[in-house]
């Protein structure tokens, strides 16, 4: 069940369905995202996730997330996750508008019950 809501959320994230992907977190839920370029974030709430995901979602032309492993157990998740993607605008780590992305990167995943509580992504 737990791979299965993980799976729902990427393909959520695909299709830019921020609705879609809000309703597997709780209301306060935690987001991080740490990168090797120096850049990471850290929020809570599911508002302040809405308002994240809006941004980052007009920063690329095209995005996506392809999901290479998932392990799961006991309440966590850990998966190894290829980013690709065309910036639209340029960026705060270098890439330009119009540029090309491709990053692979690990996401860890806690639950409460049916929900995604912590999400970390690693890149």
């Amino acid at each position: 069940m737990l791979d299965e809501i993980i799976r729902k959320y990427i393909a959520a994230y695909n299709e830019r369905d921020i609705d879609g992907m809000l309703s597997y977190v709780t209301e306060d839920v935690v987001f991080e995202n740490i990168s090797n370029t120096g850049q990471s974030m850290r929020l809570e709430g599911k508002d302040m996730m809405r308002q994240v995901a809006e941004v980052s979602g007009n920063a690329f032309s095209y995005r996506r997330q392809r999901l290479i492993n998932l392990v799961s157990g006991a309440g966590k998740a850990a998966a190894e996750i290829e980013f690709e993607g065309r910036a639209a605008v340029d960026l705060p780590t270098g890439v330009k508008a119009g540029q090309s992305v491709k990053v692979r990167g690990a996401s860890f995943f806690e639950f409460r019950g049916p929900l995604l509580c912590r999400i970390a992504d690693y890149s």
